[in-house]
């Protein structure tokens, strides 16, 4: 009886190590499902990665995908030069193919920490370095320990909004209205601490993160070529990018905002504003080295750029808030965060849709776009397959980079995106 069991195992071991083998010299082709995505920017391509990976043939529905440099509407300006929140982008190139240092040595960039943030006002102007206690010890120089003392307020409850805002929506999906976020902390602050102060979870998520730039030989770039990096794993995953395909899928995942809602009763919420940006370079040599990033707030609000030499000429990139476009493809204005669509499912025929987009509760901020796009592909393999493939062993540090719990008394911790 024994040496039939051996048998036994060893032929399920043989035919489980066969269709292993079967499936990479296929190339995968055993796909657990067809899912379809609509849209042209990172929730559609992080989705799209993320699903491939695990087998499922993809098609993204688009003429024209953003983040490619040829677009119509390229992505990179959007961006701007700085990264936050790297463990996004490290997880999506983790859990889609080589880790993303290795793919950025491989085109001679590196991922370095950016020059501390030039703020200036009309008052005043301060260099602001990202570190808490760093911040605290400048603030206390220039402004005396009254206003240190206050600032260290605004820190910690900057980072109470963004504990808030991983809870409901960037590290778990959305699917009802969430209770409110916590009510802003008001501060008599001098210009240009109380214009900086405004935006919370900015405040919290460069302390705990660090703000990044790519660097090579030539200087820094833009947020480009991370986008091209991705764009080669999509055709390497086979992800095809069609605008109108002929196949019928088991799901689809829509990541355009849905159209406002219009009711009698309630006006509908304002739409989020998005700065108008330019793009310019210029054959004088920058007398800074490294990336210049600067916040300078005038009478009518925020200008935000960045200017880097490349070695031949100097680039600049320009976020003008003092000149607002209404985005409702990026949601409504934060002050409606709780009118945002939820992320849940609907039909359409026989077809379940899920709507996950940049005006979902994660935000629109590139980090949020990536991690909706994250929640929205484990949630279509859990509706196809019934596995949950949300991660659960890794801790995620400040700099984004994996690191192991040792203290967990089951040999399981859980992924946050922490500190």
């Amino acid at each position: 009886m024994d040496g039939d069991n051996r048998k036994i195992r060893v032929h399920l071991w043989h035919d489980t190590v066969s269709r292993w083998f079967n499936r990479i010299v296929a190339g995968g082709t055993d796909t657990m499902g067809t899912v379809h995505i609509v849209g042209d920017e990172l929730v559609a391509l992080a989705a799209a990665l993320r699903l491939a990976q695990v087998r499922h043939k993809v098609t993204i529905i688009s003429s024209s995908p953003r983040w490619l440099e040829s677009a119509e509407r390229p992505l990179a300006p959007e961006l701007g030069s700085t990264l936050q929140i790297p463990s996004a982008w490290r997880d999506l190139f983790a859990k889609s193919g080589r880790a993303m240092e290795a793919e950025l040595v491989s085109i001679g960039l590196n991922l370095v920490t950016e020059p501390d943030t030039q703020i200036s006002s009309s008052v005043a102007d301060i260099s602001l370095p990202t570190d808490r206690g760093a911040q605290i010890h400048t603030v206390r120089d220039r402004y005396g320990h009254r206003i240190a003392h206050k600032w260290r307020n605004v820190l910690d409850h900057a980072d109470t909004i963004w504990q808030a805002r991983r809870q409901y929506g960037v590290e778990h999906a959305v699917t009802s209205r969430p209770e409110p976020l916590p009510e802003p902390l008001h501060v008599d602050l001098p210009s240009p601490l109380a214009e900086l102060s405004a935006d919370e979870t900015r405040l919290a998520i460069t302390r705990i993160f660090g703000c990044w730039n790519l660097v090579g030989p030539d200087g820094p770039t833009d947020l480009q070529p991370l986008l091209t990096l991705l764009n080669k794993r999509l055709t390497r995953r086979g992800v095809i990018v069609d605008p109108s395909p002929n196949d019928s899928p088991n799901a689809i995942i829509d990541t355009t905002a849905p159209a406002p809602r219009h009711s009698r009763w309630h006006r509908p919420a304002r739409p989020w504003s998005s700065p108008t940006i330019t793009v310019s370079t210029s054959s004088e040599m920058p007398s800074n080295h490294g990336m210049a990033h600067q916040l300078d707030w005038k009478a009518e609000g925020l200008v935000e750029t960045w200017s880097w030499w490349d070695g031949a000429r100097t680039h600049r990139i320009c976020h003008d808030y003092t000149r607002p476009i209404p985005n409702p493809e990026l949601g409504t204005a934060w002050s409606a965060w709780r009118n945002r669509p939820p992320m849940v499912w609907r039909q359409e025929g026989s077809i379940p849709v899920l709507a996950a987009s940049p005006a979902s509760h994660g935000g629109p901020e590139p980090w949020a776009r990536l991690l909706t796009g994250a929640l929205a592909a484990y949630l279509t393999h859990e509706r196809l397959t019934g596995e949950d493939i949300r991660p659960s062993n890794k801790v995620i540090g400040a700099a984004g980079r994996p690191r192991r719990s040792h203290s967990s008394t089951d040999r399981v911790s859980t992924r946050r995106l922490d500190r």
